[in-house]
């Protein structure tokens, strides 16, 4: 009995933790038009956006409009299981004043636990933008199937409610 009141504390604890360091946002049926982004409208907000690919959804898109040398600060997770299991993704940066090509931070696998949680740390960008303007981030799978979670801004201030930290469980727990 006291190993599973522990259990439960603890659980509890991890659950607030992760709600003091990001909004959780699961984005369950993806972005994958590029026409159609899934729109950040306050990128500086510490936001924790979580999604699947696979080879028949391979890219999920999001935009955010930034200033210049606004420090909004990028990083890609993916759970261990799925990494492990040969899931692969990247982000590309585009906007004004990146390279035509955007900007493709280098490949990491930074082993990290959130919240009772395993996770590589696949990429991070932090410089502060070049210029004001429309940016987009694409994260693409080139190879496997998993969940990823991109993380946008530094600000805390508002957390998931229990219903989205369950949408978010789903994502990460998979099929």
């Amino acid at each position: 009995m006291i190993a599973w009141l522990t259990a439960a504390l603890s659980l509890v604890a991890g659950w607030a933790t992760l709600a003091r360091l990001h909004l959780g946002i699961a984005n369950d049926s993806g972005s994958p038009d590029p026409a159609a982004p899934f729109f950040v409208s306050d990128p500086s907000l510490a936001q924790a956006l979580y999604g699947r690919l696979n080879h028949a959804h391979p890219a999920d898109y999001y935009a955010f409009d930034g200033r210049a040398g606004e420090g909004v600060r990028a990083l890609l997770l993916v759970p261990a299981r799925d990494y492990e299991a040969g899931f692969r993704v990247y982000f590309t940066l585009t906007g004004p004043g990146l390279p035509p090509e955007g900007l493709t931070p280098p490949p990491t696998a930074t082993p990290l636990t959130i919240m009772g949680r395993d996770y590589r740390l696949v990429q991070s960008h932090v410089p502060p933008l070049p210029a004001n303007g429309a940016y987009r981030i694409a994260v693409r799978c080139n190879a496997g199937a998993g969940a990823y979670c991109l993380c946008l801004g530094t600000r805390e201030e508002r957390y998931a409610d229990a219903a989205m930290r369950a949408r978010i469980d789903r994502l990460l727990d998979g099929p």
